[in-house]
Parts: structure tokens; sequence; C-alpha cells
């Protein structure tokens, strides 16, 4: 027997993107950059196919990945624009009640780009490799990190509602 939704029953996903910028060396927050996310379609069905229990999809999300591509997220995104810079496995999650935190941190050798973009990868095809997984959640985020200065934290927040 499996779950009903009812008409207007919708379930949505709400997405927040908070990105960090650090002193490698002390640890200060030298810059704070929150903005909304996508919900790619992809996303949607990788959901489904965990609550359905498919092979593959019960790995949850894994990863996150940086790019430097700035042209507007779409929710039939399948990559990040441009990935580029190191991909990292979610550093912490956390659960409370119908919100999930998710927070990737990168050191800054492993994200000296100009940053434009950002997405959260899951599947057990995810992995440090670019473009591997499912785009979950596709967000623009900038920030120049090219001279290598900063460390970086990107924290999803994500509302199923």
């Amino acid at each position: 027997m499996g779950m009903k939704l009812q008409t207007g029953d919708g379930l949505l996903f709400k997405g927040r993107v908070i990105l960090e910028v650090s002193d490698p060396l002390t640890g200060e927050i030298t810059k704070r950059i929150e903005v909304d996310n996508v919900v790619c379609t992809v996303g949607k069905a990788l959901v489904a196919a965990f609550l359905g229990e498919e092979s593959g999809y019960d790995t949850g999300i894994t990863y996150c990945a940086i790019g430097t591509n700035n042209a507007a997220v779409a929710v039939g995104d399948t990559t990040l624009g441009t990935e580029a810079g190191t991909r990292q496995a979610i550093t912490t999650e956390s659960r409370a009640s119908n919100v999930l935190t998710l927070r990737t941190f990168f050191t800054a050798a492993q994200s000296t780009i100009n940053m434009k973009e950002a997405g959260l990868f899951g599947h057990s095809t995810a992995g440090a490799g670019a473009n591997s997984g499912v785009l979950f959640s596709h967000a623009l985020v900038a920030y120049d990190n090219s001279g290598a200065g900063s460390d970086i934290t990107i924290t999803w927040v994500i509302t199923v509602g």
C-alpha cells in the first residue's frame, strides 16, 4: 500500500543556499551570501525513486559541486553549467521535522575559482567526478575565490512541505 496524495496535497521543496566565506587561518567568517535555489525536475524524480525504493536511489543527496557558469538556473537543468573546482561530499547533515540542512566545506585550495553556481547531487552514481549523479538542486551564488584566499562553506536548507 503506497502513499496517496489528495488533490491539493502537493509536495513542495523550497530551499535556501547560504555561502559563507572564511579566513583559512582564523576561521572567521568574512562574507555571507544567501540565495534561493531551484529544485530540478530530475531532483524531484530522484526523491520519487527514493520513495519507491528503486535500485541506486537509496543513497540520498551526497555531493555538492561548484561551477563558473552564471546562466539562469532552470527546473530542467541536469548538470551545472560549467562544473569546476573540486566536488566535495556533504560534510554534515541534519534534519529537524521537515527541514533538511546539508553543509559542505571547501578549503581554499578546493575552491580556487570565480564561483557563479552550486549544485547538490544524489544517486548511487554520484561521486567526486564532475557531472556524476543526479542534480537535485541548482543555485546561482557568486564569489570570486580565484586567488585561493578563502575557505568556503555552502549550506543548503531544504524545506519539504
